[in-house]
């Protein structure tokens, strides 16, 4: 995401590099050989070969690409192999560094380019203060990168949309608060659109990820009887579920299951659990989910049926 424009046409030498794993060794121009030598870096790092990516990082002579948002983006890459290397203290040094580069260069600081570094910078920061335990930091920055990523999306939906997801996704993780975790996920529940692609892959692991972490966090509060909080959860990770896939299989299945569950525990609401059980009957028969079936009849014929111990006890006793 925070990858600058290349400044020259480099195709043949991406395939090649896609091709062999390795960094030509054929003499090229100056400003070809910048970018071939950054957009290897960028490889490596994809790729998960963080020590290969070091190494790369160390052979290449920084001066060359000095005052440039290339030379800053080697200096983000360095932070985020630090973090790979579970070296946070270097890390944070690292980021001081491409701050600074990019603080000193007499460019346009409204550029998509110049942007997605900082927010890059920022999101690592992140990163690394919840590494380290500082949560409070982690959370402002996660916030701030956020903001920036999605000022970025609006902008550029193909090159940051997978990016602004991923940092939503963060916010599951880094936030404490369980309000603040909702609060984020309100704010881009009505802009998610805007974001979302179904062929890109990042996004749907993103998503995925955030899905499962709703689903959680749905299962808990059922679990201990918050059922107002369990279809708020529920009905979220439904929808963001549909942002990826209108096909309804198992996993849908038992989340419908639960969500209705939650519903029929709650006065007002039972009416629409027992129509959201009714619905999932063809489902379930669908996929021959037995056990899922038998369990939604069972829920239909003692629906309303639960004896509230506590009220009688409490009226005679």
């Amino acid at each position: 995401m925070s990858f600058p424009a290349l400044t020259v046409d480099i195709e043949q030498w991406k395939e090649q590099i896609l091709e062999t794993g390795l960094l030509p060794a054929e003499l090229m121009e100056e400003a070809e050989g910048r970018d071939v030598q950054r957009w290897y870096i960028l490889y490596l790092l994809k790729e998960g070969q963080i020590e290969e990516a070091a190494v790369s990082l160390a052979k290449i002579n920084r001066t060359i690409y000095a005052d440039t948002l290339g030379g800053a983006w080697l200096s983000l890459a360095d932070m985020a192999v630090e973090i790979g290397q579970d070296r946070y203290s270097e890390a944070l040094v690292a980021g001081e560094e491409t701050l600074k580069l990019l603080a000193a260069m007499e460019t346009d600081r409204s550029h998509p380019d110049f942007i997605a570094i900082v927010a890059g910078v920022i999101y690592n920061l992140a990163m690394v203060h919840h590494k380290v335990g500082e949560n409070i930091k982690a959370e402002k920055e996660l916030m701030r990168a956020q903001k920036l990523l999605e000022k970025l999306a609006k902008k550029d939906k193909q090159r940051f949309g997978s990016s602004i997801v991923v940092a939503i996704e963060a916010s599951t993780t880094i936030f404490n608060s369980r309000l603040k975790q909702m609060n984020v996920l309100a704010h881009y529940q009505v802009t998610t659109d805007l974001y979302l692609d179904k062929a890109n892959k990042g996004i749907t692991q993103a998503i995925n990820d955030l899905v499962k972490s709703l689903q959680q966090e749905g299962d808990l509060h059922l679990k201990i009887g918050n059922y107002r909080d369990a279809v708020k959860y529920y009905t979220k990770a439904i929808r963001y579920q549909k942002k990826i896939t209108d096909k309804m299989g198992e996993w849908e299945l038992r989340m419908s299951i639960n969500l209705a569950r939650a519903l029929l525990q709650i006065k007002n609401r039972q009416s629409t659990g027992e129509q959201l059980l009714k619905s999932l009957l063809p489902l379930a028969e669908r996929l021959d989910a037995v056990s899922e079936k038998n369990e939604i009849q069972a829920l239909l014929e003692h629906k309303g049926k639960s004896f509230d111990f506590l009220s009688f006890v409490k009226k005679w006793f």
